[in-house]
Protein backbone atom coordinates (compact mmCIF):
# COMPACT_ATOMS: atom_id res chain seq x y z
CA UNK A 1 0.00 0.00 0.00
CA UNK A 2 3.04 2.37 1.06
CA UNK A 3 4.39 1.65 -2.61
CA UNK A 4 1.16 2.45 -4.19
CA UNK A 5 0.88 5.72 -2.59
CA UNK A 6 4.58 6.64 -3.29
CA UNK A 7 4.02 5.68 -6.89
CA UNK A 8 0.92 7.78 -7.12
CA UNK A 9 2.95 10.88 -5.73
CA UNK A 10 5.33 10.66 -8.00
CA UNK A 11 2.67 10.37 -11.08
CA UNK A 12 1.18 13.88 -9.75
CA UNK A 13 4.52 15.18 -9.39
CA UNK A 14 5.24 14.68 -12.99
CA UNK A 15 2.20 15.60 -13.94
CA UNK A 16 2.23 18.99 -12.32
CA UNK A 17 5.90 19.74 -12.98
CA UNK A 18 6.57 18.17 -16.41
CA UNK A 19 4.92 21.23 -17.90
CA UNK A 20 7.60 23.31 -16.00
CA UNK A 21 10.69 21.77 -16.28
CA UNK A 22 9.63 21.26 -20.17
CA UNK A 23 9.75 25.18 -20.18
CA UNK A 24 12.66 25.50 -18.90
CA UNK A 25 14.48 23.80 -21.69
CA UNK A 26 12.05 25.98 -23.92
CA UNK A 27 14.26 27.54 -27.27
CA UNK A 28 12.55 30.82 -26.54
CA UNK A 29 11.75 32.59 -23.15
CA UNK A 30 9.21 35.36 -22.38
CA UNK A 31 7.78 35.63 -25.63
CA UNK A 32 4.97 39.07 -25.69
CA UNK A 33 3.81 37.63 -29.31
CA UNK A 34 3.67 34.19 -30.00
CA UNK A 35 3.14 32.73 -34.04
CA UNK A 36 1.93 36.24 -35.18
CA UNK A 37 3.07 37.32 -38.72
CA UNK A 38 5.85 39.47 -39.39
CA UNK A 39 4.98 43.25 -39.90
CA UNK A 40 6.35 44.22 -43.01
CA UNK A 41 9.25 46.50 -43.65
CA UNK A 42 8.50 50.05 -45.44
CA UNK A 43 10.58 52.86 -46.30
CA UNK A 44 12.40 54.15 -42.96
CA UNK A 45 12.76 50.74 -41.24
CA UNK A 46 16.15 49.08 -41.42
CA UNK A 47 15.48 45.54 -41.15
CA UNK A 48 18.30 43.30 -40.57
CA UNK A 49 18.05 39.84 -41.26
CA UNK A 50 20.29 37.01 -39.50
CA UNK A 51 19.08 34.11 -41.38
CA UNK A 52 19.22 30.55 -39.45
CA UNK A 53 20.38 28.49 -42.09
CA UNK A 54 21.93 25.99 -40.38
CA UNK A 55 24.78 26.53 -42.46
CA UNK A 56 26.85 29.48 -41.23
CA UNK A 57 26.80 32.93 -41.54
CA UNK A 58 24.18 35.04 -43.76
CA UNK A 59 22.87 38.46 -43.32
CA UNK A 60 20.24 40.33 -45.30
CA UNK A 61 19.96 44.08 -45.01
CA UNK A 62 16.99 45.95 -45.89
CA UNK A 63 18.11 49.57 -45.99
CA UNK A 64 16.19 52.41 -45.07
CA UNK A 65 15.79 53.85 -48.50
CA UNK A 66 15.05 49.52 -50.25
CA UNK A 67 18.63 49.19 -50.39
CA UNK A 68 19.42 45.81 -50.60
CA UNK A 69 22.77 44.01 -49.13
CA UNK A 70 23.70 40.82 -48.73
CA UNK A 71 26.03 39.55 -46.33
CA UNK A 72 27.61 36.15 -46.30
CA UNK A 73 25.84 33.27 -47.50
CA UNK A 74 27.70 30.34 -45.90
CA UNK A 75 27.32 26.26 -46.48
CA UNK A 76 28.93 23.82 -44.10
CA UNK A 77 29.60 19.93 -45.30
CA UNK A 78 27.83 18.30 -42.12
CA UNK A 79 29.32 15.08 -42.98
CA UNK A 80 33.47 16.04 -43.66
CA UNK A 81 32.79 18.48 -40.76
CA UNK A 82 32.10 15.88 -38.16
CA UNK A 83 34.07 13.34 -39.22
CA UNK A 84 37.20 15.61 -39.23
CA UNK A 85 35.98 17.29 -35.70
CA UNK A 86 34.47 14.32 -34.18
CA UNK A 87 32.73 14.04 -31.58
CA UNK A 88 31.35 18.21 -32.33
CA UNK A 89 28.26 18.06 -34.12
CA UNK A 90 27.49 20.48 -36.91
CA UNK A 91 23.93 21.56 -37.35
CA UNK A 92 22.80 21.24 -41.18
CA UNK A 93 20.07 23.02 -43.27
CA UNK A 94 17.31 24.42 -41.73
CA UNK A 95 14.96 25.46 -44.27
CA UNK A 96 11.76 24.24 -45.45
CA UNK A 97 11.66 22.85 -48.38
CA UNK A 98 13.73 19.56 -49.93
CA UNK A 99 15.60 22.44 -52.04
CA UNK A 100 18.93 23.82 -51.93
CA UNK A 101 20.12 26.09 -49.83
CA UNK A 102 19.91 29.10 -52.59
CA UNK A 103 16.61 28.33 -53.62
CA UNK A 104 16.03 29.17 -49.72
CA UNK A 105 17.51 32.36 -49.68
CA UNK A 106 15.80 33.46 -52.63
CA UNK A 107 12.61 32.79 -51.45
CA UNK A 108 13.42 33.72 -47.70
CA UNK A 109 14.70 37.86 -49.29
CA UNK A 110 12.05 37.73 -51.56
CA UNK A 111 9.60 37.69 -48.74
CA UNK A 112 11.08 39.66 -46.61
CA UNK A 113 11.17 42.47 -49.87
CA UNK A 114 7.68 41.54 -50.61
CA UNK A 115 9.71 40.96 -54.59
CA UNK A 116 7.78 40.06 -57.81
CA UNK A 117 10.67 40.68 -59.91
CA UNK A 118 12.42 37.72 -61.11
CA UNK A 119 15.59 37.89 -61.60
CA UNK A 120 15.52 39.41 -57.45
CA UNK A 121 17.90 42.43 -57.08
CA UNK A 122 20.69 42.53 -54.68
CA UNK A 123 22.33 46.08 -54.65
CA UNK A 124 25.44 44.26 -52.65
CA UNK A 125 26.91 41.09 -51.86
CA UNK A 126 29.92 41.11 -49.48
CA UNK A 127 32.01 38.44 -49.07
CA UNK A 128 33.15 38.97 -45.25
CA UNK A 129 36.45 36.53 -46.32
CA UNK A 130 37.29 32.97 -48.24
CA UNK A 131 35.58 30.11 -45.69
CA UNK A 132 32.95 27.90 -46.93
CA UNK A 133 30.48 28.77 -43.82
CA UNK A 134 30.53 32.11 -44.79
CA UNK A 135 30.87 32.21 -48.92
CA UNK A 136 29.54 28.92 -49.66
CA UNK A 137 26.52 29.06 -51.15
CA UNK A 138 27.46 32.57 -53.46
CA UNK A 139 28.57 30.67 -56.40
CA UNK A 140 25.25 28.83 -57.32
CA UNK A 141 23.52 31.89 -55.51
CA UNK A 142 24.81 34.66 -57.60
CA UNK A 143 23.87 33.55 -61.32
CA UNK A 144 20.28 33.71 -60.11
CA UNK A 145 20.13 37.02 -58.91
CA UNK A 146 20.26 40.60 -60.45
CA UNK A 147 23.94 41.28 -58.36
CA UNK A 148 24.89 45.07 -58.88
CA UNK A 149 28.19 45.04 -56.67
CA UNK A 150 30.31 42.23 -55.23
CA UNK A 151 32.35 43.50 -52.74
CA UNK A 152 35.24 40.73 -51.49
CA UNK A 153 38.40 41.00 -49.32
CA UNK A 154 41.04 40.82 -51.67
CA UNK A 155 40.06 41.51 -55.36
CA UNK A 156 41.42 41.71 -57.91
CA UNK A 157 44.90 40.17 -57.46
CA UNK A 158 44.02 37.62 -54.28
CA UNK A 159 47.27 38.32 -53.17
CA UNK A 160 47.20 38.77 -49.61
CA UNK A 161 49.31 37.41 -47.63
CA UNK A 162 49.87 35.27 -50.27
CA UNK A 163 49.14 34.42 -53.62
CA UNK A 164 45.68 32.55 -52.90
CA UNK A 165 45.05 31.43 -56.91
CA UNK A 166 48.32 29.17 -56.12
CA UNK A 167 47.40 28.70 -52.71
CA UNK A 168 44.23 27.75 -53.11
CA UNK A 169 44.30 25.85 -56.41
CA UNK A 170 42.97 22.65 -54.78
CA UNK A 171 39.89 23.91 -52.88
CA UNK A 172 37.22 23.78 -55.45
CA UNK A 173 35.13 26.50 -53.70
CA UNK A 174 37.40 28.90 -54.50
CA UNK A 175 38.13 27.94 -57.50
CA UNK A 176 34.86 28.28 -58.45
CA UNK A 177 34.64 32.17 -56.85
CA UNK A 178 37.33 32.39 -59.49
CA UNK A 179 35.73 31.33 -62.28
CA UNK A 180 32.70 33.76 -61.27
CA UNK A 181 35.47 36.67 -60.85
CA UNK A 182 36.89 35.74 -63.76
CA UNK A 183 33.87 35.48 -66.52
CA UNK A 184 33.82 39.42 -65.81
CA UNK A 185 29.82 39.01 -65.18
CA UNK A 186 30.17 41.11 -62.32
CA UNK A 187 31.23 44.72 -60.95
CA UNK A 188 33.67 43.11 -58.09
CA UNK A 189 35.56 45.25 -55.67
CA UNK A 190 38.00 44.70 -52.63
CA UNK A 191 36.67 46.53 -49.29
CA UNK A 192 38.21 49.71 -49.16
CA UNK A 193 39.59 50.66 -45.48
CA UNK A 194 38.59 53.95 -44.47
CA UNK A 195 35.70 54.72 -46.72
CA UNK A 196 32.00 55.68 -45.71
CA UNK A 197 31.12 56.02 -49.96
CA UNK A 198 31.71 52.33 -50.62
CA UNK A 199 28.71 51.11 -49.77
CA UNK A 200 25.92 53.48 -49.80
CA UNK A 201 22.23 53.61 -50.17
CA UNK A 202 21.37 53.35 -54.01
CA UNK A 203 17.62 54.00 -53.94
CA UNK A 204 16.89 57.36 -51.73
CA UNK A 205 20.03 58.52 -50.00
CA UNK A 206 18.57 61.95 -49.85
CA UNK A 207 15.87 61.05 -47.40
CA UNK A 208 18.39 59.51 -45.52
CA UNK A 209 21.57 61.66 -44.54
CA UNK A 210 21.59 59.72 -40.86
CA UNK A 211 22.65 56.27 -42.63
CA UNK A 212 26.22 55.61 -42.84
CA UNK A 213 28.25 51.98 -43.66
CA UNK A 214 31.61 52.46 -42.21
CA UNK A 215 34.47 49.71 -43.95
CA UNK A 216 36.65 49.66 -40.14
CA UNK A 217 38.76 46.67 -41.37
CA UNK A 218 39.75 44.67 -44.32
CA UNK A 219 42.40 42.21 -44.28
CA UNK A 220 45.72 43.18 -41.76
CA UNK A 221 44.42 47.28 -41.96
CA UNK A 222 42.36 48.86 -39.49
CA UNK A 223 40.56 52.37 -39.86
CA UNK A 224 39.62 54.33 -36.77
CA UNK A 225 37.21 57.21 -37.61
CA UNK A 226 37.74 59.42 -34.44
CA UNK A 227 41.32 59.92 -35.54
CA UNK A 228 41.09 59.23 -39.07
CA UNK A 229 43.95 56.97 -38.51
CA UNK A 230 44.61 53.56 -40.63
CA UNK A 231 47.03 51.00 -39.18
CA UNK A 232 48.76 47.98 -40.40
CA UNK A 233 47.86 45.04 -37.69
CA UNK A 234 50.29 42.65 -39.05
CA UNK A 235 52.16 42.20 -42.35
CA UNK A 236 52.04 39.24 -44.74
CA UNK A 237 55.45 38.29 -43.48
CA UNK A 238 54.58 37.94 -39.82
CA UNK A 239 51.29 35.60 -40.54
CA UNK A 240 53.36 33.52 -43.02
CA UNK A 241 56.24 32.85 -40.35
CA UNK A 242 53.66 32.02 -37.99
CA UNK A 243 51.71 29.86 -40.03
CA UNK A 244 55.43 28.22 -41.22
CA UNK A 245 53.83 29.57 -44.93
CA UNK A 246 50.17 28.76 -44.25
CA UNK A 247 47.85 31.38 -43.40
CA UNK A 248 44.35 32.03 -41.53
CA UNK A 249 41.68 33.24 -43.17
CA UNK A 250 39.77 34.41 -39.87
CA UNK A 251 41.89 37.23 -39.16
CA UNK A 252 41.72 38.86 -42.55
CA UNK A 253 37.74 39.52 -42.43
CA UNK A 254 36.11 42.77 -42.83
CA UNK A 255 34.34 44.59 -40.49
CA UNK A 256 31.88 47.06 -40.73
CA UNK A 257 29.78 49.30 -39.02
CA UNK A 258 26.00 50.17 -40.09
CA UNK A 259 24.74 53.41 -38.33
CA UNK A 260 21.52 54.79 -38.79
CA UNK A 261 20.92 58.11 -36.45
CA UNK A 262 21.63 56.92 -32.44
CA UNK A 263 21.28 53.27 -33.60
CA UNK A 264 25.12 51.14 -34.39
CA UNK A 265 25.58 48.05 -35.18
CA UNK A 266 28.73 46.11 -36.03
CA UNK A 267 29.68 43.03 -37.75
CA UNK A 268 33.36 41.57 -37.72
CA UNK A 269 32.93 37.83 -39.40
CA UNK A 270 35.62 35.63 -37.67
CA UNK A 271 38.22 38.32 -36.56
CA UNK A 272 40.04 37.25 -33.60
CA UNK A 273 40.57 38.35 -30.13
CA UNK A 274 42.72 35.81 -28.22
CA UNK A 275 45.89 37.33 -27.06
CA UNK A 276 48.18 34.74 -24.69
CA UNK A 277 51.30 33.25 -25.08
CA UNK A 278 49.56 30.22 -27.92
CA UNK A 279 49.79 33.14 -30.64
CA UNK A 280 51.39 36.17 -31.72
CA UNK A 281 49.80 39.67 -30.36
CA UNK A 282 49.15 40.29 -33.24
CA UNK A 283 46.23 37.56 -33.38
CA UNK A 284 44.13 39.85 -31.29
CA UNK A 285 42.67 42.43 -34.44
CA UNK A 286 39.49 42.82 -32.21
CA UNK A 287 41.57 45.37 -29.55
CA UNK A 288 41.86 47.74 -32.39
CA UNK A 289 38.76 46.96 -33.87
CA UNK A 290 37.16 47.80 -30.52
CA UNK A 291 38.63 51.68 -30.32
CA UNK A 292 37.48 51.74 -33.67
CA UNK A 293 33.85 51.15 -33.48
CA UNK A 294 33.13 52.34 -29.98
CA UNK A 295 29.92 51.62 -28.52
CA UNK A 296 27.33 49.66 -30.50
CA UNK A 297 23.42 49.27 -29.64
CA UNK A 298 23.52 45.46 -31.39
CA UNK A 299 26.78 43.29 -32.76
CA UNK A 300 26.64 39.79 -34.15
CA UNK A 301 29.51 38.07 -32.30
CA UNK A 302 33.00 37.38 -34.07
CA UNK A 303 33.77 33.93 -34.92
CA UNK A 304 30.06 32.76 -34.26
CA UNK A 305 31.31 33.09 -30.50
CA UNK A 306 33.99 31.02 -30.78
CA UNK A 307 37.06 31.60 -27.84
CA UNK A 308 39.44 32.09 -29.94
CA UNK A 309 37.51 35.55 -30.19
CA UNK A 310 34.92 38.39 -28.49
CA UNK A 311 37.60 39.00 -26.12
CA UNK A 312 36.97 41.11 -22.97
CA UNK A 313 38.03 44.87 -24.74
CA UNK A 314 35.34 43.93 -28.04
CA UNK A 315 32.57 43.16 -25.37
CA UNK A 316 33.34 46.13 -22.65
CA UNK A 317 34.08 48.76 -25.48
CA UNK A 318 31.12 48.06 -27.86
CA UNK A 319 28.83 47.24 -24.80
CA UNK A 320 25.71 45.99 -26.78
CA UNK A 321 22.51 45.88 -25.92
CA UNK A 322 22.18 43.09 -28.39
CA UNK A 323 24.36 39.83 -28.98
CA UNK A 324 23.78 37.69 -31.80
CA UNK A 325 25.34 34.29 -32.28
CA UNK A 326 25.14 33.00 -36.05
CA UNK A 327 25.81 29.09 -34.97
CA UNK A 328 26.64 26.24 -36.53
CA UNK A 329 29.11 23.99 -34.55
CA UNK A 330 28.32 22.36 -30.76
CA UNK A 331 31.22 24.27 -29.32
CA UNK A 332 29.89 27.49 -30.01
CA UNK A 333 30.11 29.36 -27.92
CA UNK A 334 32.87 29.37 -25.69
CA UNK A 335 32.05 29.26 -21.95
CA UNK A 336 34.34 32.21 -21.73
CA UNK A 337 32.67 34.06 -24.17
CA UNK A 338 29.23 33.59 -22.85
CA UNK A 339 30.76 34.75 -19.04
CA UNK A 340 32.16 38.06 -20.88
CA UNK A 341 28.78 38.57 -22.23
CA UNK A 342 26.90 38.36 -19.26
CA UNK A 343 29.44 40.10 -16.92
CA UNK A 344 30.99 43.15 -18.86
CA UNK A 345 29.40 46.54 -19.41
CA UNK A 346 25.36 45.61 -19.31
CA UNK A 347 26.52 42.36 -18.26
CA UNK A 348 22.84 40.53 -17.38
CA UNK A 349 21.12 43.46 -18.76
CA UNK A 350 22.32 42.49 -22.73
CA UNK A 351 19.85 40.82 -24.58
CA UNK A 352 21.15 37.42 -26.02
CA UNK A 353 20.07 35.63 -29.32
CA UNK A 354 21.66 32.66 -31.14
CA UNK A 355 20.32 31.50 -34.35
CA UNK A 356 20.21 27.23 -33.71
CA UNK A 357 21.92 26.51 -30.32
CA UNK A 358 22.81 22.71 -30.09
CA UNK A 359 21.05 20.65 -28.15
CA UNK A 360 24.51 19.18 -26.85
CA UNK A 361 25.62 22.71 -25.95
CA UNK A 362 22.67 23.28 -23.92
CA UNK A 363 22.92 20.28 -22.01
CA UNK A 364 26.75 21.08 -21.49
CA UNK A 365 26.08 24.19 -20.67
CA UNK A 366 23.02 23.47 -18.61
CA UNK A 367 20.68 26.31 -16.73
CA UNK A 368 23.91 28.35 -16.42
CA UNK A 369 23.07 29.44 -19.97
CA UNK A 370 19.25 28.76 -19.78
CA UNK A 371 19.02 32.13 -17.97
CA UNK A 372 21.15 34.28 -20.53
CA UNK A 373 19.53 33.71 -23.72
CA UNK A 374 16.24 35.42 -25.02
CA UNK A 375 16.09 32.75 -27.89
CA UNK A 376 17.89 29.80 -28.94
CA UNK A 377 16.80 29.26 -32.18
CA UNK A 378 15.13 30.89 -35.32
CA UNK A 379 15.49 33.76 -37.52
CA UNK A 380 16.98 36.89 -35.50
CA UNK A 381 15.57 40.30 -37.15
CA UNK A 382 16.45 43.48 -35.63
CA UNK A 383 14.42 46.49 -37.15
CA UNK A 384 15.11 49.72 -36.51
CA UNK A 385 12.42 52.35 -36.65
CA UNK A 386 12.15 55.66 -38.44
CA UNK A 387 14.73 58.37 -38.04
CA UNK A 388 17.24 55.41 -36.03
CA UNK A 389 15.58 56.52 -32.53
CA UNK A 390 14.39 53.35 -31.51
CA UNK A 391 14.64 49.06 -32.41
CA UNK A 392 13.03 46.07 -32.05
CA UNK A 393 14.36 42.09 -31.80
CA UNK A 394 11.92 39.64 -33.55
CA UNK A 395 12.50 35.46 -33.11
CA UNK A 396 10.94 33.98 -36.55
CA UNK A 397 10.40 30.23 -36.73
CA UNK A 398 12.78 29.47 -39.40
CA UNK A 399 10.09 27.22 -41.30
CA UNK A 400 6.66 29.34 -41.08
CA UNK A 401 8.28 32.79 -40.46
CA UNK A 402 6.01 33.42 -38.12
CA UNK A 403 6.97 35.69 -34.71
CA UNK A 404 7.68 33.29 -32.13
CA UNK A 405 9.18 36.29 -29.67
CA UNK A 406 9.25 40.23 -29.91
CA UNK A 407 10.93 42.82 -27.62
CA UNK A 408 9.52 45.50 -26.49
CA UNK A 409 10.51 48.94 -27.66
CA UNK A 410 14.32 49.63 -27.33
CA UNK A 411 15.92 52.87 -27.37
CA UNK A 412 19.06 53.35 -29.43
CA UNK A 413 21.77 55.03 -27.67
CA UNK A 414 24.12 58.31 -29.10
Amino acid sequence: MKMIRKLGMLVLFFALEAPFLLAQLSPVKHGTSVQQKFPFWKKGYMDIHHINTGEGNCTFIMMPDGTRILLDAGTVDKKGFEKNNAPLKAIGPRYASTGTIQDALIEYIEWATGSQRSPLVLDYAIISHFHSDHYGAVMDLLPRLDVKTIIDRSYPNYDFPLDLRVKLKDDKLFQRYLQLVDSRLYTIQSLQVGRQDQIVLTKDPKAFPMVHILNIKNNAQVWNPQSNERTELFSAKDMLDFYKGGYNENPLSMALKFRYGKFDYYAGADNTGLHDDSVPSWFDVETSIAKAVGRVDAMVLDHHGNRDANNANLIATLDPKIAIQQVYSSDQPGQEVYYRLRNLGKGKDRLLFSTNMHDETLVTYGPWFQKGYQSFRGHVILRVFEDGQSYKVYILDEFNRNVKWESGLLTADD
